[in-house]
């Protein structure tokens, strides 16, 4: 009996405390939100602060002349949503002191110390396949090395030209002419050490059997010869092989497309997305006439790419670290719109009669 009052709990470093009379507003700063109880108890914010990760929760409540049976309601309630955190296991020094920040963070989307270190284990450890490095691949790899990603896969046939260093991270002067996969290896290597696989090849309908490959997630960038087609063969593999993958988005017409996030079994995949885009775009482009003209470029503006490389790095964040339920683009198309600075967000459901998730698909899980 009262279990949970002989562990451990500290209050979050994330979490701010607003006390008013009768009321506690807890603001979780991190993932921006707040939650608000009544209490009858006085001292709340000094209770509060007693939870220091070295005194058990019996002793605490014990000392402040609380109810077991009240105490360990509100321990689990407060536990729940995110504003204390068992203590089950400690940071090693070296570890927290260099990555005190990430695991700040990581703290908001687990329920115990131990949570943190597995999840930091996670990111260290999880291949990533990177397929494109281009205006948002580039952002997205360091992106992710910052976050403590440390196993990729970079996977471009491509050089540096004098056009990529507008928009593309990563990339100098010096670099030119230099193949990308190998300067961006360098970059990372800057930032962590990571193990890096380079794969100097074009993905094509033959790129997976060519290259046996194991990763945990994959993000494509690559837009050659279209986005659509790139997807559909990431999409499909990963569809086969259950891992969940991520659209990075980019410049599509519009400069500010963020890509979609698919967990295979559980969310649209890109088939139930491109089956939806088509039917808007068919409404949208209804009776409209189309200008064909050869080599047009359409303008790419390197904060913007920045900014949808970042929601997909934060998106494979969640991933990596198994907080799916907190994913913003799961079964959801979103686009940044530049001349508002504002985001508009497209639902796009599991279709049912999809031929790859479907109840009947051939990639049902």
């Amino acid at each position: 009996m009262f279990a949970v009052l002989d562990r451990l709990y500290r209050l979050r470093s994330s979490v701010a405390l607003v006390e008013s009379p009768g009321k506690l507003e807890m603001f979780r700063t991190n993932v921006r939100e707040s939650l608000r109880i009544k209490l009858q108890y006085e001292n709340i914010i000094g209770l509060l602060a007693k939870f220091d990760g070295k005194t058990l929760a019996r002793v605490i409540l014990g000392g402040e002349g609380i109810d077991f049976v009240d105490g360990e309601e509100l321990i689990t309630f407060l536990v729940e949503n995110h504003i204390l955190i068992e203590v089950d296991c400690s940071y090693l020094p070296e570890v927290f002191g260099e990555k005190y920040r990430i695991i700040n963070l990581i703290e908001d989307y687990v329920f115990s110390t131990a949570g943190v270190i597995e999840a930091l284990e996670k990111l260290s450890t999880s291949p990533v396949l990177i397929v494109g490095l281009g205006a948002v691949g580039t952002w997205v790899a360091t992106n992710l090395a910052q976050s403590g990603v440390a196993t990729f896969i970079l996977v471009d046939d491509d050089i540096v030209d004098i056009s990529n260093l507008h928009r593309q991270d990563g990339f100098f002067q010096d670099d030119v002419g230099a193949k990308k996969v190998d300067v961006i290896e360098r970059r990372l290597q800057e930032i962590l050490k990571c193990n890096v696989i380079k794969i100097c090849d074009r993905l094509d309908e033959g790129f997976f059997v060519r290259h046996g490959l194991d990763f945990c997630l994959a993000i494509n960038c690559a837009d050659y010869p279209s986005v659509d087609h790139t997807t559909e063969l990431i999409g499909e593999y990963c569809m086969q092989k259950k891992i969940p993958h991520l659209i990075g988005g980019g410049y599509n017409l519009h400069l500010s497309l963020i890509g979609q996030s698919v967990l295979p079994g559980q969310s649209a995949c890109v088939r139930c997305f491109r089956r939806a885009l088509e039917k808007i775009n068919q409404a949208d482009l209804e009776g409209v006439k189309k200008l064909n003209r050869l080599n047009r470029k359409i303008g790419s503006f390197g904060p913007v790419c920045a900014v949808s490389a970042s929601l997909t790095s934060s998106e494979a964040f969640k991933i990596l670290i198994g907080a799916f339920s907190r994913l913003a683009t799961l079964n959801r198309r979103v686009e940044f719109r530049i001349r508002t600075a504002d985001f508009a967000f497209t639902e796009i459901e599991k279709n049912d009669n999809c031929e790859w998730c479907g109840s009947s698909g051939k990639y049902v899980c």
